[in-house]
């Protein structure tokens, strides 16, 4: 039966479909509001609320200026007219700007349970009204105000809507770290504490070691870079007027070594770098700090630190913590700060919360009105477990992530901002009473102005439980933060965003910049694809910021800074391309005529020219945005590293001028080296040749095989060094049907009979060639020589060797690679090597347990550790196994796995300054079970050091070329760089790691030792430095293919 609808049924249809199409409408256009924090309800009305009018501020009496101020200097920065301020005589926290001024202002009606930052604004045709449920309220009203003001405007319109708003944490803390050499001076501060304030931060808080102008330890503090007790007491008289609290901090047990290196103080350490509890004297030093700060501080709460106390219970606390344990120290020292605190300052004591983590038995001997600060920076997923301990104990707790702005050209903004958002999720789901969001300056060259995007999101999350989207803050901050009318700024952070992750860029820390890559370190493949790769994020972001820079209305300066960091990463870029161009050029200019060497030169010194006045520019507005907010205590450091820079491309602009003359006289210019222009030696092992015989090798001499169609001979010749399990690849031209068929290989070394060995044929990279991949166990004398007939087009494949090595699948999709000596479980989070089982002990793992982050072998550290990679297996035995495994970055780590080998060979496509092989401690570890030694290139040796230690037993080299560890029964663990010097570093295992390199020069090939061994270890590392040196391979002559 057909259903005929009423006209009224109909009618209310219709309207049901407007209204709901309304709703749609109004949902979108609200979320184009560009506000930071976004506030829990927004609902847009009908109409606007002009604000070019002659308007009135109704005020009452009992509120203070400082909502005005915002609220009119806002207006008059964006040019409109400054309302005229009216006294109304009401007791309501609120504020009306209105076109006609009433006797009453209307109360507001807030959500149950509502806090004292609770506010609500409303905008309507006539009026604009600021609703606190507390004072604090009302000034985030009139902030919220100040933010559609300079963000939401169009033209002198505000669109009508309803705001009603709160936080989702109690605390929202901001810190500036004044102790790692960049001290801020007054104004900065109290800036900081304003924008803080205007995105809703309600704490502020300063990292404190020693640069403190201590009145009763004066050497304490350098004079020029201290924070004076006038300014922190101006500072607190500010932060109130902006609701925002000041909490303390000084540092109490570690990270002393500034104040222990002083000799008033060095009888207090524990170590260099840590208080000793043990020395009555300590407590007396902290009397005396906290005498100086606390007063002055009025804020119930304050910090003292006492994180990363390294040594503990290793100096003079040894005897007691061999009564009390290390953890009963540390509790121990924890106690009596506490009681100080609250005894005689009436402070409530916080901490941060690593080290007592550490020993969990005593987590219950911190008295309980402690507040923990738990901390961590990494982007994982969960945070739980990192507050989980302290909820479940009882204690009121603060989460604390970190911006990642520290030792970095700019902050690593996608580690921190999946960083803030869920540790502040999980810390709000917990039952966190704060957020403390850290900034931390380790090596002094940071400026204050890129740390406000990180500061700014962890307002944001902060406020709303992490409920935003990144892109949705990327999409508003610029508005807030600079008055510009579109997104640009946003879009800069997405684009600098990737550059941390690129290969061959470090992480983009401050170190990849010092890093002297215009004498070219990379192969030109490398170099021109990193460069490439980095430019094309940086320089659109230049671009965004430079528009964002021309269109901002407020906080324009900080945009220098972001600038100042993203003209630093471009030039990274460019000097590569030029320093390789110049080095190539420097190199042709040696072999051509006098006339066109000139014209060369003349090139070549443009470009050095161009990349010393750069690094010369830079520095000179390093230099002027660090004077603009800081004191000039450290800025020196920084500085002294410019002007080196600058110094040497002078020296290589010198000896142009000595080359110009050498050519202009008809004499030999200065080689390359000298110039400091050489190009970069081999990156890769050599597949062609040296030499091509066009005879046989000995067509006299019998086949080994009958079966095979055709013979191949070549000769290998050590040099200057000896060789043993020498890897050779060559690219050789095959006929088709032979190429695809099976190989056998026979060495004789010095006159011995023949062995056969493992031999390969794959296709090569290089059209119409074939690879062949041969493994000489040798050992070949140095200036010996091994002889070798390859066995070709045999019709059924041969037994395998017994040394043979092969690969298949694993698990989760990993890999297995197999030989007599080793199985290795090759991951593709990170391309880890998660096992190495040594099969002559019972196949035991060397690795670190586990199969994530650090865990494991091959190590690269930063974001790629847990990228996962695509495994492509190019080789696949009997001789050699190759997987090249390449990360959604463009790392490309290559495994080359030879037969009858314990060693593996690791080369990088972009050289790396950190590598690890995290070993299990229980092989070589001082308080294992088979404690171990040490060794490296230089011949510095000793114990390897405790697990407890951590750290702190890590034992560096630099210089060197390889270090090694070894325990008494055989058991070894090497890593090689056999190219260069680099800075070794070997430590117990686990998270303190095993062998690697960390700051060192570039590497790009590794070589891990990982099994027992009868060799002495020094030869057993020269052997594979010499053996498996690109730089030095051993010269193969190739003979000519025989046809039997």
């Amino acid at each position: 039966m057909r259903n005929h609808s009423s006209p009224g049924r109909r009618a209310l249809i219709v309207g049901m479909c407007i209204a709901i199409a309304t709703t749609a409408v109004r949902a979108a256009e609200t979320d184009t509001l560009r506000l930071v924090p976004y506030p829990k309800r927004v609902t847009l009305g009908d109409g606007t609320f002009d604000l070019q009018r002659s308007l009135v501020l109704e005020k009452p009496s009992a509120i203070g200026d400082t909502e005005v101020a915002l609220i009119v200097g806002e207006m008059q920065r964006a040019g409109l007219p400054a309302p005229k301020v009216a006294p109304v005589a009401v007791d309501e926290l609120l504020l009306r700007l209105t076109v006609q001024p009433t006797a009453s202002l209307p109360a507001a009606r807030f959500r149950d349970g509502a806090g004292a930052e609770d506010y609500q604004l409303r905008v309507e045709r006539e009026a604009v009204t600021c609703c606190g449920r507390g004072p604090a309220g009302l000034f985030y009203a009139a902030q919220t105000l100040c933010q559609l003001i300079r963000a939401n405007r169009d033209g002198s319109r505000l669109p009508c809507l309803m705001i009603e708003d709160w936080p989702s944490l109690r605390w929202r803390c901001t810190q500036d770290d004044m102790t790692r050499g960049p001290s801020s001076t007054l104004a900065t501060l109290q800036r900081g504490v304003e924008i803080g304030a205007s995105l809703k931060l309600n704490m502020w808080t300063y990292y404190m070691e020693y640069q403190f102008a201590f009145a009763k330890h004066p050497d304490i503090g350098p004079p020029d870079g201290s924070l004076e007790p006038a300014e922190l007491k101006a500072l607190v008289s500010q932060a109130q007027k902006h609701h925002t609290e000041v909490l303390g901090n000084q540092q109490s047990f570690g990270h002393f070594g500034h104040i222990l290196r002083k000799e008033p103080y060095a009888a207090l350490g524990e170590n260099s770098g840590v208080l000793s509890p043990v020395k009555e004297g300590t407590y007396q030093l902290l009397d005396d700090m906290y005498s100086e700060v606390c007063p002055l501080l009025p804020f119930e709460m304050f910090n003292v630190c006492c994180d990363e106390t390294y040594g503990l219970g290793e100096g003079p606390s040894k005897e007691l913590a061999k009564q009390i344990g290390t953890g009963g120290v540390y509790v121990q020292h924890i106690r009596r700060v506490h009681d100080l605190l609250q005894t005689k300052y009436k402070k409530r004591m916080m901490m941060w919360g690593d080290i007592i983590l550490q020993h969990p038995d005593k987590l219950d001997q911190i008295p309980k009105d402690t507040v923990m600060l738990t901390w961590g920076y990494g982007p994982r997923e969960s945070f739980e477990d990192q507050i989980l301990p302290f909820k479940n104990s009882g204690y009121e707790f603060f989460v604390c992530p970190g911006i990642s702005n520290w030792s970095r050209i700019l902050p690593d903004f996608a580690v921190a901002t999946t960083n803030i958002r869920n540790f502040v999720r999980d810390g709000v789901k917990l039952g966190a009473i704060g957020m403390l969001n850290t900034d931390w300056e380790d090596d002094g060259e940071a400026l204050q102005g890129y740390r406000w995007h990180g500061h700014a999101w962890g307002a944001e999350c902060a406020w709303n439980a992490s409920a935003t989207t990144p892109e949705d803050f990327n999409r508003r901050i610029g508005a807030v933060l600079f008055g510009e009318p579109g997104d640009r700024f946003g879009q800069a952070i997405e684009l600098l965003a990737q550059t941390h992750k690129l290969p061959g860029m470090q992480g983009m820390q401050n170190r990849r910049f010092w890093e002297p890559d215009f004498q070219p370190n990379r192969s030109p493949a490398a170099i021109e694809k990193s460069a490439a790769r980095l430019l094309e994020f940086v320089r659109p972001a230049i671009e965004h910021l430079e528009a964002c820079r021309k269109e901002a209305t407020v906080n324009a300066d900080f945009l220098d800074a972001f600038l100042q960091g993203a003209r630093r990463m471009e030039l990274i870029g460019t000097r590569m391309l030029d320093g390789f161009k110049a080095a190539q050029r420097y190199t042709q200019v040696c072999d051509h005529a006098p006339r066109a060497t000139l014209l060369m030169l003349d090139e070549i010194e443009k470009l050095v020219r161009t990349n010393r006045d750069a690094h010369e520019a830079l520095g000179r507005e390093f230099e002027r945005l660090w004077r603009a907010d800081c004191k000039p205590y450290a800025l020196d450091k920084t500085m002294q590293r410019y002007a080196a820079t600058v110094q040497w491309y002078d020296g290589v602009l010198a000896q142009l001028a000595t080359a110009r003359q050498a050519a202009e006289e008809g004499k030999p210019l200065p080689p390359p080296e000298q110039v400091g222009l050489a190009l970069p030696d081999r990156f890769t092992r050599r597949y062609r040749p040296h030499r091509t015989e066009p005879a046989s090798l000995d067509a006299t001499a019998p086949w080994a095989d009958a079966q095979a169609t055709h013979r191949l001979g070549l000769v290998v010749k050590a040099g200057a060094a000896s060789r043993a399990e020498l890897p050779l690849q060559l690219d050789v031209v095959l006929p088709a049907e032979v190429a695809s068929r099976s190989v056998r290989a026979f060495c004789t070394v010095g006159g011995g009979k023949p062995d056969e060995i493992l031999a390969q044929l794959d296709p090569s990279e290089n059209q119409g060639k074939t690879r062949l991949t041969l493994l000489i166990p040798g050992p070949i004398a140095a200036r010996g020589e091994a002889r070798v007939e390859v066995y070709l087009g045999l019709p059924q494949p041969p037994a395998p060797l017994p040394t043979a090595v092969r690969t298949r699948d694993a698990d989760d999709d990993a890999r297995w690679i197999e030989n007599d000596k080793l199985r290795l479980l090759l991951g593709p989070e990170g391309a880890h090597l998660y096992r190495w089982e040594v099969k002559s002990l019972a196949n035991c793992d060397l690795t670190q347990p586990g199969q994530g982050g650090w865990s494991g072998f091959a190590d690269a550290g930063f974001t790629g550790r847990s990228l996962p990679n695509r495994l492509v297996c190019t080789r696949r035995g009997p001789a050699l196994v190759q997987y090249r495994c390449t990360d959604e970055a463009g790392l490309e780590k290559t495994f080359n796995c030879f037969g009858g080998t314990s060693w593996v060979e690791v080369v990088l496509n972009e050289p790396v300054t950190y590598y690890w092989e995290f070993d299990n401690p229980a092989n070589f570890a001082a308080d294992g079970p088979t404690p171990g030694e040490y060794l490296f290139s230089n011949g510095r040796t000793g114990p390897v050091g405790k697990q407890a230690d951590g750290v702190s037993a890590q034992v560096k080299a630099a210089g060197t070329q390889w270090v090694v560890k070894f325990n008494r029964e055989g058991l070894t663990l090497g890593l090689v760089a056999p190219e260069a010097p680099a800075s070794f570093v070997v430590a117990p295992g686990a998270g303190a790691g095993g062998v690697g390199i960390e700051s060192s020069p570039p590497v790009s090939h590794f070589v891990t030792y990982g099994g027992p061994s009868t060799e002495p270890p020094k030869q057993l590392m020269e052997r594979l430095r010499q053996t498996l040196a690109f730089r030095d391979q051993p010269e193969t002559v190739l003979y000519a293919l025989e046809t039997k």
